[in-house]
């Protein structure tokens, strides 16, 4: 996954039995819960998401690039369904 962040390519995956693709920005870890969270701009629904990483199945980095967006929130939710500012 790091690999497919750091080159900007866009990947694939099934969660809670939907099929989902992102382009993923960055894997953050919970606070509390300390559960790995995948973050990335999800072409289905045209807007921020945040999966659980160890919710993911059938992971595909594909060869597609993308260009950063600017507008990542500066807020993540938090593992109980609250959000908290993103650390820099």
């Amino acid at each position: 996954m790091r690999s497919a962040i750091n080159g900007r390519r866009i990947v694939s995956f099934v969660c809670k039995d939907k099929t989902f693709t992102i382009e993923p920005y960055g894997l953050l870890q919970a606070k509390c819960s300390k559960a790995w969270v995948l973050a990335g701009w999800c072409l289905e629904r045209q807007a921020w998401r945040f999966f659980r990483f160890a919710e993911l199945r059938d992971l595909v980095t594909r060869e597609d690039r993308f260009p950063l967006r600017d507008d990542f929130p500066m807020e993540v939710p938090d593992n109980r369904g609250g959000w908290r500012r993103r650390e820099a």
